[in-house]
C-alpha cells in the first residue's frame, strides 16, 4: 500500500469522463422494454432504460493511491425462469481498482482505433481508448499473472484470462493518460520518499 498525503483519508485528484456508448447508423429504433431480445436484430438496439442505467453507472476515479473505475455490463435480471428473466434486464457492476505500486502497472497510453468518429458513425461505439498494461520484450509480450507470466500481445484477453490489462473508454483519452500519469508518478514519487 502506498504512502498517503493525510493519513485519514485517501484524497480524490481527478474525475475522468466517463465515454458514452453511441449507436452507428444501422440502428433504426430501440427495443420496447417489456421485449429486449429484439435487441439481437442488427438494426435495433437495448432498450433506453437499460442504456441509462449503463451510462449512469460508469465513473473512473483517479485517487492519490489508486485509480478506480466501473465498466458496467447488461444481464438478464431475476426472474421465474431458471432464475432470469426473459423481460427484464439488469446491469451489473464490474469495478476495478488499480494501485499505483502495481508492478504492472507501467504503460498508460492512448490506444483509440484510427478513424474512430467515422467508425463510430457506421458501427457504433464506447468512446476513446485507454489501456493500461505492461509490455516488455520490445513490445511483443505482455504481463500475466497466475501460470503465465508472459502472454503474446497478440492474444486477446478471452483466450488468455491471466493477462494483466485494464481498458477504459473516456470522452477524451489525451487528457486522461495526462491526469493518470500525473497521479501514477506523483504516487510513486511519494513512495520513495518515505524509503
Amino acid at each position: 500500500m502506498l504512502s498517503r498525503v493525510a493519513g485519514d483519508r485517501i484524497r480524490l485528484t481527478a474525475v475522468i469522463q466517463p465515454g458514452t456508448r453511441k449507436t452507428g447508423c444501422l440502428v433504426c429504433c430501440n427495443a420496447p422494454d417489456s421485449c429486449p431480445a429484439l435487441s439481437r436484430c442488427c438494426c435495433v438496439d437495448y432498450p433506453t432504460y437499460i442504456i441509462n442505467r449503463v451510462n449512469s453507472s460508469r465513473y473512473i476515479y483517479v485517487r492519490e493511491n489508486s485509480l478506480e473505475f466501473n465498466n458496467p455490463t447488461m444481464q438478464a435480471a431475476k426472474g421465474n425462469c431458471c432464475g432470469a428473466s426473459l423481460c427484464e434486464l439488469a446491469v451489473r457492476d464490474d469495478v476495478t481498482v488499480l494501485y499505483f505500486d502495481d508492478v504492472h502497472f507501467d504503460d498508460v497510453r492512448d490506444s483509440t482505433r484510427s478513424c474512430n468518429e467515422c467508425k463510430t458513425f457506421w458501427c457504433g461505439g464506447k468512446g476513446e481508448q485507454v489501456l493500461i498494461d505492461s509490455r516488455f520484450c520490445f513490445g511483443m509480450c505482455k504481463s500475466g499473472r497466475g501460470p503465465m507470466t508472459f502472454v503474446p500481445t497478440c492474444c486477446p484477453e478471452c483466450c488468455c484470462p491471466c493477462l494483466v490489462e485494464a481498458e477504459l473508454w473516456v470522452d477524451d483519452a489525451k487528457s486522461a493518460v495526462h491526469a493518470i500519469k500525473v497521479a501514477r508518478d506523483g504516487a510513486r514519487q511519494r513512495m520513495e520518499m518515505k524509503r
